[in-house]
């Protein structure tokens, strides 16, 4: 049996052949977030089970792989052995690539589509394995949630673009959003967003909970401090009751998309 080991990482092999196969653009620059892998994951979760390949998820490459309790399996050392050649497989080529590769053993990264958004609760268990805290990190995870104060929350989520992670500057109405901001709030929200000052615009001017905690992207940083607490916003939301978000770049962001399908936690997306 085939078996296809799904390495999350921020390092990967671009093939420039493959890529015009598919109608991409070479001089893109490549990175992905956690909705990114997740969707992905899910995609290929479920065509392990069409085209009957095994399939691996591994994380040790990943600067997350820190905070979270790392499972190892049969193939973790072929895995740190070759690092340096996981392949990158993009948007519609993941089947194709899986039938017409000779391999048995194929170490990629991928960013495929997942299409059909139900999840069955098998897939949702697998997902879910994988996020698994350590035991310091889950200290760290109750320590910051015992300080919010209220039972229960909401989450207020803000998702402009990738500016601020690749330090480009952009002018922005920050008022526009805080009138936004004003018709949905609640009394038991909680802000979190990719643009930090579009956030401290936010808080500044509203009475809206929110954590003091370094933003980044996880497909980019490299930071400790920043990984740390952009993986806490993950685990802050996947502890709410609702989640009200709105996104400047997509119809809604992936970070909050799969966190409410996988966690069954109700979306309500202001794009509408």
């Amino acid at each position: 049996m085939k078996t296809v080991i799904h390495a999350w990482t921020q390092e990967f092999n671009i093939d420039s052949d493959h890529l015009k196969k598919y109608n991409y653009l070479n001089e893109q620059k490549f990175y992905f977030g956690l909705g990114d892998l997740i969707r992905s994951t899910i995609k290929l979760f479920y065509l392990s089970k069409k085209l009957k390949f095994k399939l691996i998820i591994d994380i040790q490459l990943h600067p997350i792989s820190q905070y979270l309790k790392i499972e190892k399996h049969i193939l973790s050392d072929y895995v740190l052995e070759n690092k340096n050649n996981v392949n990158y497989v993009c948007y519609g080529a993941l089947e194709d690539y899986i039938n017409n590769n000779n391999k048995n053993i194929l170490l990629i990264l991928t960013n495929d589509f997942y299409k059909d958004e139900i999840i069955d609760e098998d897939c949702k268990s697998f997902i879910k394995n994988i996020f698994i805290p350590n035991e310091k990190y889950q200290k760290f995870i109750d320590s910051k949630i015992q300080t919010i104060p209220f039972q229960n929350y909401n989450i207020v989520h803000y998702r402009l673009n990738d500016n601020d992670f690749l330090n480009k500057k952009e002018n922005m109405d920050f008022n526009m959003y805080l009138e936004h901001l004003k018709l949905y709030s609640e009394s038991n929200d909680i802000l979190i967003s990719d643009t930090l000052q579009l956030k401290k615009y936010l808080f500044a001017n509203s009475n809206i909970f929110t954590f003091d905690v370094k933003i980044c992207h996880l497909g980019l940083s490299k930071d400790k401090e920043c990984i740390r607490d952009t993986l806490f916003e993950f685990f802050l939301i996947t502890k709410s009751v609702k989640i009200k978000t709105y996104c400047k770049i997509h119809l809604v962001s992936g970070f909050v998309k799969w966190i409410s399908k996988i966690y069954d936690i109700p979306l309500y997306n202001f794009n509408y």
